[in-house]
């Protein structure tokens, strides 16, 4: 087992209703990736992310966290890894610390302080005892990656982080990944549509179209080596080549 991949997935197969929307999606996340996932809406990536974090069961194919297999060893696999899957869901009523308090309840041993301590690496120390009601979106989003980290995982997972976002917002969401990839020694998972945004954080990425992991490689082996290409016009050349 090589100790630096900390996902895995092999053969990750699902259909619905007959249909099949994944395929034998093989990936791999390296200790300290930033890795962008990366396909139009309704390629299959949040059916993934869903089979990543244990909401919906593959119909073929293992996950595996860290050499944890996920079916088999849940617990010890979901331990390393803190997500936000599509638009996070607070309590609209309370605060950020009291929604953040109700979810550091169901972790073992997480001491008090740790709440703060993320709401300050997000930003929100300031607007802790605000009802989530009065937040913005991108605040929200914020709060959701506060929750990710409550556990101190080592992977985090992220669906569509800047979806909606005004392009402030956009900037504040990456350079919060940036800072927890650099300072926290957070490995990173992110699906995502938005593939300007994905090329100023990513180190690695996989691309998925039609249900199935077309490349995976590191960005400047895909569209660097003095070439002047985007990911963006590598992935609509791929795409329209596949």
């Amino acid at each position: 087992m090589n100790k630096n991949i900390l996902l895995e997935t092999k053969n990750l197969t699902k259909s619905f209703h007959r249909r099949t929307v994944v395929e034998d999606i093989d990936i791999k996340v390296y200790k300290g990736d930033i890795y962008g996932f990366l396909g139009r809406n309704g390629q299959g990536k949040t059916t993934i992310i869903r089979m990543l974090t244990g909401l919906v069961y593959p119909d073929k194919g293992t996950v595996t966290f860290s050499g944890y297999d996920l079916k088999d060893d849940f617990k010890n696999a979901i331990n390393q890894v803190g997500a936000m899957v599509e638009s996070p869901s607070f309590y609209g009523y309370l605060s950020g610390y009291n929604n953040l308090k109700l979810i550091a309840n169901l972790i073992p041993g997480l001491e008090k302080g740790h709440i703060m301590e993320v709401l300050s690496i997000v930003g929100l120390e300031n607007r802790a005892k605000d009802k989530v009601s009065t937040y913005s979106l991108g605040m929200k989003q914020r709060l959701g990656i506060a929750n990710a980290l409550l556990g101190n995982p080592q992977l985090i997972i992220l669906d569509e982080p800047t979806n909606g976002l005004d392009p402030q917002g956009m900037m504040e969401i990456e350079e919060l990944i940036l800072y927890l990839a650099r300072e926290k020694n957070i490995t990173f998972f992110i699906s995502s549509h938005l593939l300007h945004h994905m090329q100023n954080i990513c180190n690695r990425i996989g691309i998925i179209h039609g249900g199935k992991l077309v490349t995976e490689d590191r960005i400047e082996n895909l569209c660097g080596n003095g070439s002047g290409e985007s990911l963006e016009d590598f992935y609509f050349r791929l795409t329209r080549e596949v």
